[in-house]
């Protein structure tokens, strides 16, 4: 599944890309046309790497690696003072739902725009179980081994690092990240400063995609692991589109768009926690 509808997500990509033009003032007609150009090229490739390239292009445009790092600073300054003190202490199935609920953070999409405080007010919603549940989670989590942890968006990797500390104090824990920067993604970088525990195998994809487009992530991280957690709509997406059965794989995020709300049926902007044995029963 290369897109999950291939108008939307693509007017989707358009969208963002277009808007951070505006955003960050390189809305002028040459910069327009390169990212039309790029994202129409590149729709054949999926939609994984259509969104992926069409950054890189746009970082070029405005001239910086990494245009949202000011942003991303400020998102994980106020969950590390703000969310983190109130959640310290929650066990790893509640961590779980609150790391769900804080995928609120993303770049402007098609009918989506994020603001900070949505990030705050976001970490009390309960979120929508498909393919598991809360008791099934409690009892799995005991006896988990091995775990890859595949992360998102900055602001909610504050949360994140804690559900992964304590994941860690009883598993063998690999943290995957993006090595190059996209969109409001934490780095591999980034991770590498913020974790400190050295029993926690911290690795890159090599490049601006997602974990499950790299065959060597796959098979040497996620493949063996008991317990895959991926976080936010991209890795998911990815996920789908890599043809990828993972029997024990929790994917946590806030439904953003209109065509994984038709997917799932569910609620827009709702926090989902979905196993991937409700996408294998569905194929």
């Amino acid at each position: 599944m290369q897109y999950i509808d291939y108008a939307e997500c693509t007017l989707c990509a358009l969208t963002s890309r277009l808007s951070e033009l505006k955003k960050f003032n390189r809305s002028d007609p040459e910069s327009v046309r390169r990212i039309i150009v790029r994202v129409a090229n590149d729709l054949p490739l999926g939609r994984s790497r259509t969104f992926a390239n069409s950054f890189e292009e746009l970082t070029g445009i405005v001239g910086l690696e990494d245009p949202y790092a000011s942003e991303k600073d400020r998102y994980e300054k106020v969950a590390r003072e703000i969310i983190v003190p109130r959640i310290i202490n929650a066990s790893e199935v509640e961590l779980i739902k609150v790391a769900a609920a804080a995928n609120s953070v993303d770049v402007p999409m098609f009918n989506y725009t994020f603001n900070e405080g949505m990030l705050i007010r976001s970490i009390n919603e309960e979120p929508i179980w498909l393919g598991t549940s809360e008791e099934e989670l409690s009892e799995v989590i005991k006896g988990i081994g091995k775990v890859t942890y595949v992360v998102d968006n900055a602001g909610e990797f504050a949360v994140d690092s804690v559900l992964i500390s304590k994941l860690a104090s009883h598993s063998k824990v690999t943290i995957v990240a993006r090595l190059k920067p996209y969109e409001t993604d934490v780095t591999y970088d980034y991770v590498k400063r913020m974790i400190k525990d050295s029993n926690i195998n911290i690795v890159n994809t090599g490049n601006r995609y997602p974990a499950f487009l790299s065959s060597e992530i796959y098979n040497n991280y996620i493949k063996e692991s008991d317990l895959v957690i991926s976080k936010g709509v991209g890795n998911f997406e990815a996920y789908l589109e890599s043809g990828i059965n993972h029997p024990n794989a929790l994917f946590l995020f806030k439904v953003k768009c209109a065509p994984l709300q038709r997917m799932l049926n569910v609620e827009f902007n709702k926090p989902i926690i979905l196993h991937s044995r409700y996408l294998n029963s569905r194929h």
